[in-house]
């Protein structure tokens, strides 16, 4: 009889895993109760760090059903774990590694039952479930197959290797010689990867997402299954609103370049009678760090993980505290910095600033950047930049890419917004940035146009969009906050708010968001909504 070994991996930032909220059982215990029941089981090893071993022992330890290995290290990447898998497959003499994360509650037995079978009656090397939402599968690995995959991670892709744990890690270390793998997948009846759902507890949004998703199935008596919980989640407004990822915050009234595709000076200039330059703008109403603090201790609390922009509109560089900002997002280990500038006021000492800081603060447990700057040229050449940008300085822009990228060379991007007007510059643009020579190595970013729900005349050279129109990501996703602590439901409302975080907190900010994504998965559009194409683009 072939026999699988079961290996679990536990993050040190799953500490929801462990929280009772599953009928009085944690996410851990439910992980280990569908491991105990996989077919011709020889062994359950739990892969985990120093830091939650003693927390991970005490739960395998009051574990009835099978006795659990538990394996720590103080470090894991993908390296790593794939030479553990191999050296517990030996250990146990298991045929097969059943492999999944350690913080998946809705592990579904029936499923992996199929994924066994199917792996065996084609005598497969590796099978998966492919169009389910991450969480509800995992991954069956034949022994020899480690073997090879140890090979590629250490040595021959030594890149791959070297990247975090992540949910496609294994398969990703595969696919740099897939042709030679004998790979089979079970097809969910419905492709729900659009959706974007993790069911894991590895973040909190996440874990927040699994709890509302456990709480209706019980409700409404639906099957814990991946089909049945996979329709439910796709229908249900409290999963698909869990926790924002992204807070666009205003700290600078005023702005440097303008771009023409850019409305927020003329509906600034409505609003308050003059345009938010200098001379017409002299003491702009700058956040303030005090109010800019309040605000990030409650996103840390509330969302505990994000990514925090500096640029929801205005020039983030003209605050005379911009660096003072940055450094109090990057107290917090779990939040991360993103600034959109048109690179005018960058020199290499503010770089070397920043750097500074961000040296200090140390690395983000999310294992993101903790500081990722994208710059505004949106053409090739000098001439196209002046036709698109009024007070720009086109090799400002260029040179800031240099300077900033001296000090952050993996997380700066210059950037091109896509428009009839410089269709033609594209190909040209995207070639010299995208080159690993160019001073960006390599990186680059092509954004496509909004018109701003029609306020903006029609630029786009192609559409993008969907045939079948999807709840907007930014509601699921975003906040945006302006100077004043105003909050439009969206970017694309400019001025016109549905609250004050100041005031109001953004918790409660945030609930306010849920009628307007309820009404978007019943087809219902607001007046401004039905409008918008941007409802398909992702920021994090």
């Amino acid at each position: 009889m072939m026999k699988n070994l079961v290996f679990l991996y536990i993050d040190e930032n799953s500490a929801h895993a462990f929280e009772k909220v599953f009928s009085e059982k944690s996410c851990f215990e439910k992980c280990l109760e569908w491991a105990a029941d996989v077919s011709s089981l020889c062994g359950i090893v739990v892969a985990c760090f120093e830091e939650n071993k003693n927390t991970v022992e005490t739960f395998a330890s009051s574990f009835d059903k099978a006795k659990i290995k538990v394996v720590s290290k103080n470090f894991w990447n993908t390296a790593i774990l794939i030479e553990e898998m191999l050296a517990q497959v030996s250990c146990f003499s298991a045929d097969d590694v059943v492999y999944s994360s350690a913080d998946r509650p809705f592990l579904d037995r029936e499923l992996t039952s199929e994924l066994l079978e199917s792996h065996r009656k084609y005598i497969s090397e590796y099978t998966f479930a492919d169009g389910y939402p991450y969480g509800f599968s995992p991954e069956i690995i034949n022994s020899g197959t480690l073997k090879i995959l140890s090979a590629f991670a250490s040595e021959t892709h030594k890149e791959l290797g070297e990247l975090p744990v992540s949910n496609e890690c294994i398969f990703n270390v595969m696919k740099a010689d897939i042709n030679s793998f004998e790979i089979e997948s079970v097809i969910a009846p419905k492709d729900f990867r659009m959706l974007r759902f993790d069911f894991s507890c590895s973040q909190k949004r996440n874990f927040v997402a699994c709890q509302k998703l456990y709480t209706n199935a019980l409700k409404n008596e639906i099957p814990l299954t991946a089909k049945s919980l996979s329709e439910l989640a796709e229908n249900c407004t409290e999963v698909h609103q869990t926790l924002p990822a992204f807070y666009n915050i205003q700290i600078s009234e005023n702005c440097l370049a303008n771009p023409f595709y850019n409305p927020y000076p003329k509906a600034f200039k409505n609003k308050f009678g003059f345009f938010p330059f200098e001379k017409e703008n002299p003491n702009p109403k700058d956040m303030t760090l005090e109010k800019f603090n309040f605000l990030v201790e409650q996103i840390s609390s509330f969302s505990e993980d994000a990514v925090i922009g500096l640029s929801a509109w205005g020039e983030p560089l003209l605050n005379k505290n911009f660096s003072e900002f940055v450094e109090i997002v990057l107290r917090y280990k779990n939040l991360s910095v993103l600034v959109e500038t048109d690179g005018i006021l960058v020199t290499e000492q503010l770089a070397s600033k920043i750097f500074e800081i961000s040296e200090r603060a140390g690395k983000r447990k999310n294992g993101a950047e903790n500081v990722t700057w994208i710059v505004s040229i949106d053409s090739f050449s000098e001439d196209m930049y002046n036709k698109i940008f009024s007070n720009g300085n086109f090799n400002s822009a260029v040179n800031s890419i240099l300077a900033l990228n001296k000090f952050f060379p993996t997380s700066v991007y210059p950037q091109f917004t896509r428009m009839n007007e410089n269709e033609d510059e594209l190909e040209k643009f995207y070639r010299f940035w995208h080159s690993k020579n160019s001073p960006s190595v390599g990186k680059v970013i092509i954004q496509k146009y909004n018109d701003f729900c029609k306020l903006l005349p029609s630029r786009k050279p192609a559409d993008l969009s969907p045939l079948e129109r999807n709840v907007c990501w930014h509601l699921k996703r975003d906040m945006t906050i302006l100077c004043t602590g105003d909050v439009p439901l969206c970017r694309q409302f400019l001025f016109s708010s549905i609250g004050n975080v100041f005031d109001e907190g953004v918790e409660n900010i945030w609930k306010k968001y849920f009628d307007e994504i309820k009404n978007q998965l019943e087809k219902k559009y607001g007046e401004k909504c039905k409008d918008c194409d941007e409802y398909y683009t992702f920021n994090f």
